[in-house]
């Protein structure tokens, strides 16, 4: 069974690797590529008492520009990948969101937070309500730490385009609402026709919104937003289907 997924190209090797642990062909595809963003000198992880980070793109970030210095404050992280882009440098989160939003994490951090200094360190574009939710408590200060552009490089799209039109992938993971926009875009016309027949998954509730107000239906969704969850949840669909 062959999957697509969705992922930024510095972490194809990884998700190659984990979709084959889980007895699955892959074939990852970057519809965003991340562009670093220069952190301003004036902003000095001691003068804040809690850092925030929803994505492991902002952790990778944030450890180019203060390294060891990250040791030295509470990190909160919105899930598994984030926490694991900190631990594989020797940094653990103080906190890590049981439900894997944004709006979680905020949920979750305003009863410590409260009163404190926060450093939201995030994309340049990104939702709010994390932000609104915690400045109902907290000093907050948010910085812009990465962006992310469609890639300039689109044979890999290409590829995953003609693969689709000829059958040979089975299922796809859209791993964030960002990625589904620029590949459904990429698409065109032809989206809809090019995943009828494939299982869609997509990791997380914002993720599935945006597909679907493009068209696209999902089938299914983990419960746990990892990629580890979305395999399994595919899994369990295919093997529910009923033959045609």
């Amino acid at each position: 069974m062959r999957i697509a997924i969705t992922r930024p190209r510095e972490r194809l090797q990884e998700t190659e690797e984990r979709v084959r642990e889980h007895g699955f062909e892959p074939f990852v595809v970057s519809p965003i590529e991340i562009v670093p963003l220069p952190v301003d000198a004036s902003i000095r992880l001691d003068d804040f008492d809690w850092l925030v980070v929803t994505s492991a793109s902002g952790a990778d970030a944030l450890w180019a520009h203060f390294k060891e210095g990250l040791r030295d404050i509470d990190i909160a992280v919105v899930g598994p990948k984030t926490e694991a882009a900190f631990l594989k440098r020797g940094v653990r989160p103080s906190l890590v969101a049981g439900e894997h939003v944004g709006e979680a994490l905020a949920a979750e951090l305003k009863d410590v937070a409260a009163g404190k200094k926060v450093l939201v360190a995030r994309a340049a574009i990104a939702r709010k309500g994390l932000v609104e939710m915690l400045r109902e408590v907290a000093d907050v200060t948010e910085i812009a730490v990465y962006d992310t552009r469609f890639p300039e490089d689109t044979s890999r799209l290409r590829e995953l385009k003609k693969m689709l039109e000829e059958g040979d992938v089975d299922a796809i993971i859209f791993t964030s609402s960002r990625s589904a926009k620029n590949l459904i875009r990429f698409f065109g016309e032809d989206a809809t026709s090019l995943l009828a027949d494939v299982i869609v998954c997509a990791i997380g509730p914002i993720t599935a919104g945006s597909l679907e107000k493009m068209g696209i239906e999902v089938d299914c969704m983990p419960a746990e937003y990892t990629i580890d969850a979305a395999l399994e949840e595919i899994r369990r669909f295919s093997s529910s289907e009923p033959l045609s």
